[in-house]
């Protein structure tokens, strides 16, 4: 007899072979006339008993679409959107593809779609201008979700700011695209512009997730605060283009009234969801959040 740990990793092999039939159709995946492989056909076989009423193929199918209906939902509602930009056809085949190349590998979904910029920008089912674009939206959308898991420490006091030892706050990401894509979040179609390197931070803030686009040296500067270290190690170093010092006062004000910036070795704040009204965004995260075996 089979080991039991063999047994299962054929069984979940199955559920990921390409969907196929009448349980395709219930789906936005496009139409396809080929059926189950023989593999698949196979597979059922070995692993599924027959009944009155449902064959071994039958039975597993019945796993199969619930496996496929659930990882597709997920996904595509973690990156609205990508769907949108890319339209439905083009959307669900990628989509598809994905999937077929990073399938799930976790008891839950939370992580299903981290590698969808990756994909896309090597996906030849796209234009170049498509996977350039794409590729720096999915990674703005992914960024959305992420900032909800990473920690959240005590703020700076502002009497702290000339002494202390800084450092950003593990939620706030920092990002640099090669391409305005920030502005397809709220565009109703795509129309690439000007390709254009863009820097925006995303962050966890009230009511969810929140993204700014930031100027290319309020980058840098964040990127050593990232770092840390105390206020007059940022500027330790020159940038290029020198910022004014009204800029750079105003740039902190910013940073700290979004409680970008707080202190090495400073206690994390234990958030519980419910308990504070930027949790409430997590909704977001509602397809990722569950285990597939509820």
């Amino acid at each position: 007899m089979r080991p039991l740990e063999q047994i299962q990793r054929e069984f979940f092999a199955a559920l990921q072979m390409p969907l196929r039939g009448s349980s395709r159709r219930s789906t936005h995946l496009p139409p396809t006339d080929e059926g189950h492989s023989t593999e698949f056909l196979t597979k059922a076989e070995e692993l599924m008993a027959g009944g009155e009423n449902l064959s071994p193929a039958e039975r597993l199918e019945l796993y199969h679409r619930q496996y496929w209906f659930r990882v597709l939902e997920s996904v595509a509602e973690d990156f609205p959107h990508l769907r949108r930009m890319a339209g439905e056809q083009k959307f669900w085949e990628m989509l598809e593809a994905y999937l077929q190349a990073y399938p799930s590998g976790s008891f839950t979904l939370r992580h299903l779609g981290r590698s969808v910029a990756k994909f896309i920008s090597g996906w030849q089912g796209l234009d170049p201008t498509q996977r350039l674009w794409f590729a720096a939206l999915a990674e703005l959308e992914y960024a959305a979700m992420e900032v909800f898991e990473a920690e959240e420490r005590e703020p700076l006091a502002a009497n702290q700011l000339g002494s202390a030892e800084l450092e950003l706050q593990p939620h706030v990401r920092l990002i640099e695209i090669p391409v305005a894509a920030d502005r397809c979040m709220s565009a109703s179609k795509f129309e690439p512009t000007d390709e254009i390197t863009t820097h925006v931070a995303v962050w966890r803030g009230p009511k969810g997730a929140h993204q700014v686009r930031l100027d290319p040296t309020e980058f840098i500067l964040l990127e050593r605060l990232r770092r840390g270290g105390k206020l007059a190690d940022l500027f330790a170093e020159p940038v290029e283009p020198e910022p004014t010092p009204e800029e750079v006062q105003q740039w902190f004000s910013e940073w700290q009234s979004r409680g970008w910036i707080t202190t090495r070795g400073s206690e994390v704040i234990e958030i519980k969801a419910g308990d504070e009204e930027d949790w409430r965004g997590v909704d977001k995260m509602g397809s990722q959040a569950v285990a597939m075996d509820e």
